[in-house]
Protein backbone atom coordinates (compact mmCIF):
# COMPACT_ATOMS: atom_id res chain seq x y z
CA UNK A 1 0.00 0.00 0.00
CA UNK A 2 1.56 3.47 -0.91
CA UNK A 3 1.79 6.04 1.52
CA UNK A 4 -1.37 7.95 2.45
CA UNK A 5 0.45 11.35 2.64
CA UNK A 6 3.14 11.22 0.06
CA UNK A 7 0.78 11.77 -2.80
CA UNK A 8 2.99 12.85 -6.09
CA UNK A 9 6.76 12.58 -6.33
CA UNK A 10 8.79 14.45 -9.23
CA UNK A 11 12.79 14.16 -9.78
CA UNK A 12 14.59 17.21 -11.29
CA UNK A 13 18.08 16.22 -12.18
CA UNK A 14 18.48 19.69 -13.01
CA UNK A 15 18.25 23.18 -10.88
CA UNK A 16 17.50 25.28 -13.89
CA UNK A 17 13.71 25.62 -14.18
CA UNK A 18 11.60 25.76 -16.99
CA UNK A 19 11.57 29.80 -18.16
CA UNK A 20 8.77 31.15 -19.79
CA UNK A 21 8.08 30.67 -23.44
CA UNK A 22 9.16 26.61 -23.08
CA UNK A 23 6.88 24.42 -24.17
CA UNK A 24 4.40 22.56 -21.86
CA UNK A 25 5.33 19.14 -23.70
CA UNK A 26 9.17 19.69 -23.13
CA UNK A 27 11.37 16.36 -23.20
CA UNK A 28 14.75 15.82 -21.49
CA UNK A 29 17.00 13.39 -21.32
CA UNK A 30 16.44 10.90 -17.97
CA UNK A 31 19.26 12.69 -16.23
CA UNK A 32 18.56 15.99 -17.20
CA UNK A 33 14.67 16.59 -16.44
CA UNK A 34 13.73 20.11 -15.31
CA UNK A 35 11.00 20.85 -12.94
CA UNK A 36 8.42 23.80 -14.11
CA UNK A 37 5.69 25.70 -12.92
CA UNK A 38 2.88 26.24 -14.61
CA UNK A 39 1.13 30.05 -14.01
CA UNK A 40 -2.45 29.17 -15.30
CA UNK A 41 -3.36 32.75 -15.48
CA UNK A 42 -0.95 33.32 -17.80
CA UNK A 43 -0.58 30.58 -19.78
CA UNK A 44 2.71 30.22 -19.53
CA UNK A 45 5.96 28.53 -17.54
CA UNK A 46 7.25 31.41 -14.63
CA UNK A 47 10.13 31.69 -12.55
CA UNK A 48 9.05 33.81 -9.84
CA UNK A 49 8.15 34.16 -6.14
CA UNK A 50 5.41 31.82 -5.86
CA UNK A 51 3.28 33.87 -3.50
CA UNK A 52 2.42 36.51 -6.02
CA UNK A 53 0.85 33.86 -8.05
CA UNK A 54 -2.79 33.02 -7.85
CA UNK A 55 -2.99 29.51 -9.57
CA UNK A 56 -0.09 27.18 -10.68
CA UNK A 57 0.57 23.67 -11.42
CA UNK A 58 4.11 21.74 -11.12
CA UNK A 59 4.97 19.27 -13.79
CA UNK A 60 8.37 17.45 -14.25
CA UNK A 61 9.66 17.03 -17.87
CA UNK A 62 9.98 13.07 -19.06
CA UNK A 63 12.14 11.03 -21.63
CA UNK A 64 9.83 11.75 -24.54
CA UNK A 65 5.65 11.93 -23.86
CA UNK A 66 3.49 14.08 -22.02
CA UNK A 67 4.86 15.92 -18.50
CA UNK A 68 4.00 14.38 -15.18
CA UNK A 69 1.72 17.61 -13.64
CA UNK A 70 0.40 18.22 -10.11
CA UNK A 71 -3.35 19.49 -10.13
CA UNK A 72 -3.98 23.10 -10.74
CA UNK A 73 -2.88 24.56 -7.25
CA UNK A 74 -4.73 27.54 -5.71
CA UNK A 75 -1.71 29.48 -4.07
CA UNK A 76 -3.83 30.77 -1.14
CA UNK A 77 -4.58 26.82 -0.78
CA UNK A 78 -0.49 26.18 0.05
CA UNK A 79 -0.44 25.25 3.75
CA UNK A 80 3.13 25.13 3.69
CA UNK A 81 6.36 24.11 2.02
CA UNK A 82 9.13 22.53 3.97
CA UNK A 83 12.92 22.05 2.52
CA UNK A 84 15.77 19.76 3.67
CA UNK A 85 19.30 19.64 2.44
CA UNK A 86 20.02 16.08 1.22
CA UNK A 87 21.71 14.87 4.20
CA UNK A 88 18.87 15.79 6.31
CA UNK A 89 16.39 14.00 3.65
CA UNK A 90 15.98 10.80 6.21
CA UNK A 91 16.22 9.68 9.49
CA UNK A 92 19.17 7.43 10.52
CA UNK A 93 18.33 4.00 9.97
CA UNK A 94 17.62 4.63 5.61
CA UNK A 95 20.57 7.30 5.44
CA UNK A 96 23.17 5.06 7.17
CA UNK A 97 23.97 1.46 6.62
CA UNK A 98 25.17 -0.99 9.32
CA UNK A 99 28.91 -1.63 10.06
CA UNK A 100 31.29 -3.50 12.69
CA UNK A 101 34.70 -3.27 13.28
CA UNK A 102 36.96 -5.86 14.29
CA UNK A 103 40.07 -4.90 15.82
CA UNK A 104 42.12 -7.87 16.93
CA UNK A 105 45.81 -7.09 18.98
CA UNK A 106 48.23 -9.21 20.37
CA UNK A 107 46.39 -9.15 23.46
CA UNK A 108 42.79 -10.09 21.92
CA UNK A 109 39.88 -7.65 20.41
CA UNK A 110 40.30 -4.51 21.21
CA UNK A 111 38.59 -3.04 24.86
CA UNK A 112 37.27 -7.44 25.01
CA UNK A 113 40.79 -8.95 26.15
CA UNK A 114 40.28 -11.61 24.02
CA UNK A 115 44.00 -13.22 23.28
CA UNK A 116 44.81 -15.06 20.24
CA UNK A 117 47.46 -16.78 22.02
CA UNK A 118 51.07 -17.62 21.90
CA UNK A 119 51.89 -19.11 17.97
CA UNK A 120 52.23 -23.03 19.92
CA UNK A 121 48.56 -22.40 21.51
CA UNK A 122 47.09 -20.91 18.89
CA UNK A 123 43.21 -20.35 19.56
CA UNK A 124 40.75 -21.35 17.01
CA UNK A 125 38.56 -18.24 16.06
CA UNK A 126 34.50 -18.20 15.54
CA UNK A 127 33.17 -15.30 14.03
CA UNK A 128 28.72 -15.61 14.96
CA UNK A 129 27.02 -12.76 12.46
CA UNK A 130 23.39 -12.51 13.18
CA UNK A 131 21.28 -10.66 10.74
CA UNK A 132 18.38 -8.64 12.42
CA UNK A 133 16.34 -7.28 9.69
CA UNK A 134 16.15 -7.51 6.02
CA UNK A 135 15.56 -3.93 3.43
CA UNK A 136 12.36 -2.85 3.92
CA UNK A 137 12.90 0.29 0.99
CA UNK A 138 10.07 0.07 -1.82
CA UNK A 139 13.17 0.01 -4.01
CA UNK A 140 13.99 -3.42 -3.01
CA UNK A 141 10.85 -4.87 -3.52
CA UNK A 142 10.31 -3.42 -6.86
CA UNK A 143 13.89 -4.15 -8.27
CA UNK A 144 15.07 -7.13 -6.41
CA UNK A 145 18.19 -8.03 -8.42
CA UNK A 146 19.35 -4.44 -8.52
CA UNK A 147 22.83 -4.37 -7.53
CA UNK A 148 23.09 -0.50 -7.71
CA UNK A 149 21.06 -1.22 -4.18
CA UNK A 150 24.39 -2.09 -2.60
CA UNK A 151 25.20 0.77 -0.64
CA UNK A 152 28.44 -0.39 0.53
CA UNK A 153 30.46 -1.79 -2.05
CA UNK A 154 32.09 -0.32 -4.86
CA UNK A 155 31.13 -0.34 -8.65
CA UNK A 156 31.89 -4.10 -9.58
CA UNK A 157 31.74 -5.67 -6.37
CA UNK A 158 28.23 -5.27 -5.84
CA UNK A 159 25.67 -7.42 -4.73
CA UNK A 160 21.83 -7.82 -5.13
CA UNK A 161 19.99 -8.62 -1.88
CA UNK A 162 19.83 -12.68 -1.82
CA UNK A 163 16.37 -14.60 -1.42
CA UNK A 164 17.04 -15.65 2.28
CA UNK A 165 13.11 -16.86 3.47
CA UNK A 166 11.92 -14.97 6.12
CA UNK A 167 13.07 -13.71 9.34
CA UNK A 168 10.16 -15.30 11.49
CA UNK A 169 12.81 -16.37 14.15
CA UNK A 170 14.26 -12.66 14.23
CA UNK A 171 17.66 -13.46 12.73
CA UNK A 172 19.84 -15.20 10.48
CA UNK A 173 23.10 -16.53 11.95
CA UNK A 174 26.40 -17.10 10.05
CA UNK A 175 29.28 -18.76 11.46
CA UNK A 176 32.74 -18.32 9.93
CA UNK A 177 35.11 -20.33 11.66
CA UNK A 178 39.33 -20.13 11.05
CA UNK A 179 40.50 -23.31 13.34
CA UNK A 180 43.61 -22.65 14.65
CA UNK A 181 46.06 -24.89 12.72
CA UNK A 182 44.50 -22.81 9.63
CA UNK A 183 46.10 -19.10 11.15
CA UNK A 184 49.62 -18.19 11.77
CA UNK A 185 48.89 -16.35 15.26
CA UNK A 186 48.90 -12.82 13.85
CA UNK A 187 45.92 -10.64 13.60
CA UNK A 188 46.80 -9.63 10.11
CA UNK A 189 46.40 -13.53 9.01
CA UNK A 190 43.31 -14.00 10.78
CA UNK A 191 41.83 -11.24 8.94
CA UNK A 192 42.69 -12.44 5.42
CA UNK A 193 41.17 -16.27 6.56
CA UNK A 194 37.99 -14.51 7.90
CA UNK A 195 37.72 -12.56 5.20
CA UNK A 196 38.29 -15.04 2.64
CA UNK A 197 35.65 -17.39 4.42
CA UNK A 198 32.82 -14.68 3.97
CA UNK A 199 33.16 -14.12 0.60
CA UNK A 200 32.79 -17.64 -0.21
CA UNK A 201 30.17 -17.82 1.59
CA UNK A 202 27.80 -17.22 -1.39
CA UNK A 203 24.87 -15.88 0.80
CA UNK A 204 26.61 -13.92 3.72
CA UNK A 205 28.53 -12.07 1.39
CA UNK A 206 25.54 -10.73 -0.55
CA UNK A 207 24.53 -9.48 2.84
CA UNK A 208 27.70 -8.20 4.13
CA UNK A 209 30.66 -6.19 2.39
CA UNK A 210 34.21 -6.60 3.96
CA UNK A 211 36.82 -3.88 3.36
CA UNK A 212 39.28 -5.22 1.42
CA UNK A 213 42.91 -5.84 2.16
CA UNK A 214 42.43 -5.55 6.44
CA UNK A 215 45.64 -5.27 8.11
CA UNK A 216 44.55 -3.82 11.66
CA UNK A 217 40.92 -4.25 11.43
CA UNK A 218 38.35 -6.12 9.76
CA UNK A 219 35.46 -3.94 9.06
CA UNK A 220 31.69 -5.89 8.05
CA UNK A 221 29.42 -3.58 6.55
CA UNK A 222 25.88 -4.44 5.90
CA UNK A 223 25.29 -3.73 1.19
CA UNK A 224 21.73 -2.79 2.29
CA UNK A 225 19.75 -0.15 3.47
CA UNK A 226 17.78 -1.74 6.46
CA UNK A 227 20.13 -4.56 7.24
CA UNK A 228 21.35 -4.53 10.79
CA UNK A 229 23.13 -7.73 12.02
CA UNK A 230 24.99 -8.67 15.73
CA UNK A 231 28.50 -9.59 15.62
CA UNK A 232 30.18 -12.04 18.24
CA UNK A 233 33.70 -13.21 18.44
CA UNK A 234 35.12 -16.50 20.28
CA UNK A 235 38.58 -17.91 20.94
CA UNK A 236 39.28 -21.35 21.94
CA UNK A 237 42.97 -22.37 22.79
CA UNK A 238 42.46 -25.85 23.82
CA UNK A 239 42.30 -24.90 27.15
CA UNK A 240 40.36 -21.84 27.73
CA UNK A 241 37.59 -19.94 25.74
CA UNK A 242 36.20 -16.42 25.70
CA UNK A 243 33.72 -14.56 24.00
CA UNK A 244 32.60 -10.83 23.59
CA UNK A 245 30.23 -9.02 21.65
CA UNK A 246 31.72 -6.20 19.28
CA UNK A 247 29.87 -2.55 19.06
CA UNK A 248 28.32 -1.35 15.81
CA UNK A 249 28.44 1.55 14.01
CA UNK A 250 26.66 3.24 11.23
CA UNK A 251 28.46 5.00 7.99
CA UNK A 252 26.42 7.78 6.29
CA UNK A 253 25.47 7.36 2.79
CA UNK A 254 26.80 9.17 -0.02
CA UNK A 255 23.73 9.51 -1.61
CA UNK A 256 19.80 8.94 -1.07
CA UNK A 257 19.22 7.18 -4.44
CA UNK A 258 17.39 4.61 -2.75
CA UNK A 259 14.98 6.93 -0.70
CA UNK A 260 14.55 8.97 -4.06
CA UNK A 261 13.99 5.92 -6.19
CA UNK A 262 11.47 4.21 -4.05
CA UNK A 263 9.41 7.15 -3.26
CA UNK A 264 9.30 7.32 -6.99
CA UNK A 265 8.37 3.88 -7.87
CA UNK A 266 5.66 3.62 -5.04
CA UNK A 267 3.50 6.67 -6.33
CA UNK A 268 3.89 5.68 -10.02
CA UNK A 269 -0.62 5.71 -9.68
CA UNK A 270 -0.52 9.04 -9.10
CA UNK A 271 0.67 9.55 -12.89
CA UNK A 272 -2.48 9.48 -14.42
CA UNK A 273 -1.51 6.72 -16.91
CA UNK A 274 -4.89 5.87 -18.06
CA UNK A 275 -3.72 2.17 -18.96
CA UNK A 276 -7.25 0.80 -19.45
CA UNK A 277 -6.31 -2.49 -21.39
CA UNK A 278 -3.78 -3.73 -18.63
CA UNK A 279 -1.15 -3.83 -20.82
CA UNK A 280 2.43 -4.81 -18.96
CA UNK A 281 4.40 -1.11 -18.92
CA UNK A 282 7.64 -0.65 -18.81
CA UNK A 283 8.35 2.65 -16.51
CA UNK A 284 11.11 5.24 -16.58
CA UNK A 285 12.78 5.43 -13.33
CA UNK A 286 14.06 8.93 -13.05
CA UNK A 287 16.01 8.90 -10.07
CA UNK A 288 19.70 8.42 -10.55
CA UNK A 289 21.86 6.69 -8.93
CA UNK A 290 24.88 8.36 -6.29
CA UNK A 291 23.00 11.81 -6.61
CA UNK A 292 22.50 13.90 -3.74
CA UNK A 293 19.06 15.42 -3.56
CA UNK A 294 17.35 17.84 -1.63
CA UNK A 295 13.98 17.82 -1.03
CA UNK A 296 10.87 19.89 -1.36
CA UNK A 297 7.41 18.98 0.26
CA UNK A 298 4.67 20.84 -0.72
CA UNK A 299 1.73 20.22 0.89
CA UNK A 300 -2.01 21.64 -0.39
CA UNK A 301 -5.28 21.81 0.26
CA UNK A 302 -8.09 20.47 -1.82
CA UNK A 303 -12.17 20.22 -2.51
CA UNK A 304 -11.94 16.67 -2.60
CA UNK A 305 -14.66 14.91 -3.53
CA UNK A 306 -15.59 17.83 -5.31
CA UNK A 307 -12.50 18.62 -7.27
CA UNK A 308 -9.82 16.05 -8.81
CA UNK A 309 -7.93 15.94 -5.07
CA UNK A 310 -5.22 13.18 -5.27
CA UNK A 311 -5.36 13.06 -0.85
CA UNK A 312 -8.31 11.05 0.21
CA UNK A 313 -11.19 13.65 2.30
CA UNK A 314 -9.55 16.22 5.01
CA UNK A 315 -6.50 15.12 3.81
CA UNK A 316 -3.95 18.06 2.02
CA UNK A 317 -2.22 16.50 -1.18
CA UNK A 318 0.91 16.61 -0.78
CA UNK A 319 3.57 16.43 -3.68
CA UNK A 320 7.56 15.74 -3.32
CA UNK A 321 10.21 16.94 -5.15
CA UNK A 322 13.98 15.47 -5.25
CA UNK A 323 15.94 18.27 -7.25
CA UNK A 324 19.55 17.54 -7.48
CA UNK A 325 22.14 17.04 -10.24
CA UNK A 326 25.18 15.00 -9.49
CA UNK A 327 26.85 13.20 -6.53
CA UNK A 328 28.05 16.04 -5.18
CA UNK A 329 25.15 17.78 -3.19
CA UNK A 330 23.89 21.27 -3.77
CA UNK A 331 26.03 24.17 -2.43
CA UNK A 332 24.84 27.29 -1.08
CA UNK A 333 23.93 29.64 -3.69
CA UNK A 334 22.97 26.88 -6.19
CA UNK A 335 19.64 25.83 -7.35
CA UNK A 336 18.84 29.56 -7.82
CA UNK A 337 15.62 28.87 -9.58
CA UNK A 338 14.67 26.74 -6.48
CA UNK A 339 15.73 29.46 -4.37
CA UNK A 340 13.65 32.33 -5.85
CA UNK A 341 10.64 30.30 -6.48
CA UNK A 342 10.17 28.45 -3.12
CA UNK A 343 11.72 31.11 -1.36
CA UNK A 344 14.64 28.77 0.34
CA UNK A 345 18.01 28.85 1.47
CA UNK A 346 19.79 26.18 -0.42
CA UNK A 347 22.46 24.18 1.37
CA UNK A 348 20.55 24.98 5.23
CA UNK A 349 21.17 22.69 7.53
CA UNK A 350 17.69 23.05 8.94
CA UNK A 351 14.02 22.47 7.62
CA UNK A 352 12.71 25.55 6.22
CA UNK A 353 8.81 25.89 6.21
CA UNK A 354 7.00 28.47 4.13
CA UNK A 355 3.49 29.22 6.61
CA UNK A 356 -0.11 29.94 5.16
CA UNK A 357 0.01 32.99 6.38
CA UNK A 358 3.32 34.04 4.41
CA UNK A 359 1.16 32.68 1.54
CA UNK A 360 -1.89 34.39 1.72
CA UNK A 361 -0.57 38.26 3.28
Amino acid sequence: MAPQNLNQVFVANSVTMLPAGTSFLTNTAVNATQLGMWNVDAADFAVADLTGLKRIQFVQTTLGGNPFASPIIDVANIVGITYNAWADTAPMVTNSYFTDTIAITSAGVTDDGLALGASNSKSNVMLRIAVRTAPTAYAYFAKPGDVNLDVAAPVGSKKAFPLVGNFSAGRMIFNVEIPADKHNGTEADVYAKLLAAIEKNTLLNSIVYCTPSPTTSLVLNARHLGVQFDVTISFDNGTSATTADVTAGSTLLGSNYIQALSDEMSQRARYGNFNRMYFPQSMTDYAQSGFKYDTLEIAYKHDHPASTGIARAAETNILKIYFGTSSTALAAGAAANFATTFGITINTTDSERISDIALQA
